[in-house]
């Protein structure tokens, strides 16, 4: 194989630096206005992002936790949802670091699979050549079985990274393990980070002066995703428009006792995962009443249904034959649900711990007869059973149970559920608790709610609402992705 002369290298990373500087200076001089974006491809849009977050958040969360230099280690084998959404690949060794200035440098040195013999490439690539990101991008890896030789995969994986290491001389490095963030005792989505392999041959390519600097990067990847940049705000209310269009489009074309419930409650042809439209029924006792849910095998909307499109906060009510508005129960159910609202759009401010938070809305709401409760009702053992659940409380109060979770999308354009961050309710592990919202925090207002409602007789006697909305956190409180609904709609 024909080798690069090294001299040839350095010019090359030269250059590639100085064209990326000076993209970058553009893009923090002016940010793109929604119009200005709108014109753009999608990799365009989600290129915009990625630029902005290393010119606007990677300098302050780097100076916060006082780190010089943050390695980012992936490999295809290993599952990595913070490479492949944040950072746009799936293997390579991504490294940051702060050489003074108003900016960090961006590198990608380490090996990065690149195309294969046998057609297929890495699992998240996303144009990084493409993207005006990066100062330093090494060639990616062209993926064959070769003929034997003695040297392996671990002899070629930190190769070069001592000498770009000691070229910079780092007093703190951060790479991405676990030590602090634990998930919660039954997490099944655990993402520790590079393996002891992984730690064990960087530990030998940087040498003992330079391995004694490691520390946990974990403050860095969370922080990182948890700061949404203007572009990604904006991409965010372009995909909310859009998603209103097919849920418009869903209710429209409700037909009573003919449009079906599919698979996991599902009301009409799914054209957007996000574009979730169930139906709330009250049922038999030791059933849900949300559609995907067990017990909905089969079925259709019914008269007298709730319909909701709860990731964007869209509700509608099915009438009855000789209704032409809502009975009482479900009119107060809607008026209950905005007042719940209004309490949350209040306390949910940037710069305020979940913990706060928890607190002040959990006073207000005992206000206005309403419990919070830790444990959502339908993961209650025995499961969904309201009357063994309703028991220790007082039937004129209104139970509910708190999840507001991260949720994130960086520059893969795709919206993903973030639990390392703050995370507002009684889930998660407890320093979740204790975790400031960022500006411009994009987390979901989910909440499971059970108002008491006498039912005929053998039905469950609370009916349950069940919201998901996408939203922004801001100084003044919670700012909606769209205009919030203030009336219920009706479907005849």
């Amino acid at each position: 194989m024909k080798k690069r002369n090294p001299i040839f290298k350095i010019l090359l990373c030269v250059f590639i630096a100085g064209s990326s500087m000076e993209i970058a200076s553009q893009t923090t001089s002016v940010l793109p206005t929604q119009q200005e974006l709108e014109k753009l491809s999608e990799d365009e849009w989600k290129n915009q992002i990625r630029r902005e977050k290393f010119d606007i958040v990677l300098p302050k969360i780097m100076r916060e936790q006082k780190v010089d230099m943050w390695i980012h280690i992936m490999r295809d084998a290993i599952e990595d949802p913070f490479g492949e959404h944040d950072l746009g690949s799936a293997s390579g060794v991504f490294v940051f670091t702060d050489r003074g200035g108003d900016r960090i440098e961006r590198a990608i040195v380490g090996r990065r699979w690149g195309d294969s013999q046998r057609g297929w490439s890495s699992k998240a690539n996303n144009n990084l050549e493409r993207s005006g990101a990066f100062d330093i991008i090494g060639d990616p890896v062209f993926v064959v079985e070769p003929i034997a030789e003695p040297t392996t995969e671990y002899d070629l994986r930190f190769k070069g990274i001592k000498e770009f290491v000691e070229a910079r001389d780092p007093k703190v490095i951060a790479v991405n393990y676990m030590e602090k963030l634990g998930p919660w005792g039954t997490s099944q989505e655990v993402y520790d980070g590079i393996s002891l392999t992984d730690y064990r041959l960087l530990v030998k390519a940087l040498g003992a002066k330079y391995a004694d600097r490691i520390v946990s990067s974990e403050y860095l990847m969370m922080n990182y995703q948890i700061t949404p940049v203007p572009s990604e705000v904006k991409l965010l209310k372009k995909m909310r428009q859009d998603e209103l269009k097919i849920v418009e489009k869903i209710f429209d074309g409700i037909k009573p006792g003919i449009t079906p419930i599919g698979e996991f409650g599902q009301v009409g042809n799914i054209e957007s995962y996000e574009a979730y439209v169930v139906a709330f029924r009250r049922m038999s006792t030791g059933l849900s009443q949300r559609g995907r849910s067990a017990g909905w095998e089969n079925e259709v909307v019914r008269k007298g249904d709730i319909i909701a499109a709860t990731t964007q906060g869209m509700f509608a009510y099915v009438l009855r034959d000789g209704e032409e508005e809502p009975p009482a129960e479900i009119k107060k159910l809607w008026n209950t649900y905005l007042q719940i609202e209004k309490i949350f759009a209040e306390t949910i401010r940037v710069g305020r711990t979940p913990r706060e938070i928890v607190k002040d809305y959990s006073e207000r709401l005992k206000k206005i007869d309403v419990l919070v409760e830790d444990y959502q009702l339908h993961m209650f053992s025995p499961k969904n059973d309201f009357p063994a659940y309703s028991k220790k409380y007082d039937p004129t109060k209104t139970i509910i149970s708190v999840d507001h979770h991260g949720k994130g999308m960086g520059a893969s354009g795709q919206k993903h559920d973030i639990y390392l961050g703050p995370r507002i309710g009684s889930y998660g592990p407890d320093w979740v608790l204790d975790i400031p919202l960022p500006e411009n925090h994009h987390f979901v207002l989910e909440y499971f709610f059970y108002m008491p409602s006498p039912g005929p007789a053998g039905k469950d006697q609370y009916l349950l609402f069940w919201n998901h909305e996408q939203a922004i956190a801001t100084k003044e409180g919670v700012e909606y992705l769209s205009p919030p609904q203030k009336e219920l709609i009706l479907i005849r």
